[in-house]
């Protein structure tokens, strides 16, 4: 029984362990995710199964000891559990992609249903966050500054999420967004490395060298009306009308 806790354990863990990396700003969030349960607990069912099948017939890797062989049967089934449940006997194309067909599928199906899950359940918060976080932060004055701060105060991030928050941030730049919309976006783009409160941290830190010049701008409808105020056609006035 000791051996069926453990290797459950085991294949558990790889579960978890995967879908903690997608959501690394806010993990605790699956918890509430039916979707990840269904999928932590098929590797853990995995594991079980292949425990199983090496008790019935009798597989123990040439090992002589009892404890010894007991052990290898754990992490041979814990193991081989990750391996054949992540794998493909034969890709179809479909399109233009190619979708693999074997066990995988089934745990790619959970994973998307889990992502769906996480990412409606996050986004309301996330939307708020970002709002309150980024408020009065200019996109051009922060787009080098308030990265680079971010990855200075993590240790750990590794290059390549670096080089991919670069390309990101760069492809922001080249957008046709307002300097307000693209400064929302940098916030999501760093909640995803960094989470919200190391960027709350940073932003507090920066504010003084990264806030926006002068209150908001709104553009002026195409009729010149906006609200007390007149402009013509492509000027932009002041939100608040006693500026």
């Amino acid at each position: 029984m000791v051996g069926y806790l453990v290797a459950v354990s085991l294949s558990c863990l790889v579960g978890v362990a995967e879908l903690v990396s997608r959501y690394r700003d806010r993990p605790t969030t699956l918890v509430r995710v039916p979707s990840t349960w269904a999928y932590v607990l098929i590797n853990g069912a995995a594991g079980a199964g292949s425990l199983l099948l090496l008790h019935t017939f009798g597989w123990r890797f040439g090992v002589a000891s009892p404890h010894v062989a007991a052990a290898t049967q754990v992490l041979v089934a814990s193991l081989g559990s990750m391996m054949v449940f992540r794998s493909a006997v034969f890709t179809v194309r479909v399109g233009d992609e190619d979708v693999a067909v074997g066990p995988s599928t089934l745990l790619t199906s959970l994973l998307a249903a889990a992502d769906r899950g996480v990412d409606r359940m996050q986004a309301k918060t996330r939307a708020q966050e970002a709002g309150e976080i980024m408020r009065g932060v200019s996109f051009a004055k922060s787009r080098l500054a308030l990265p680079t701060y971010c990855l200075g105060l993590l240790q750990n991030v590794s290059a390549e999420d670096q080089a991919d928050l670069r390309t990101a941030v760069d492809a922001l730049a080249g957008s046709e967004m307002t300097d307000g919309q693209m400064a929302l976006n940098l916030g999501l783009l760093l909640m995803n490395v960094a989470g919200p409160d190391v960027l709350r941290s940073a932003v507090e830190t920066l504010r003084d060298e990264i806030v926006a010049d002068g209150p908001p701008r709104v553009p002026v409808p195409r009729n010149g009306q906006a609200g007390a105020g007149r402009a013509g056609d492509g000027e932009l006035v002041r939100s608040n009308p006693d500026q």
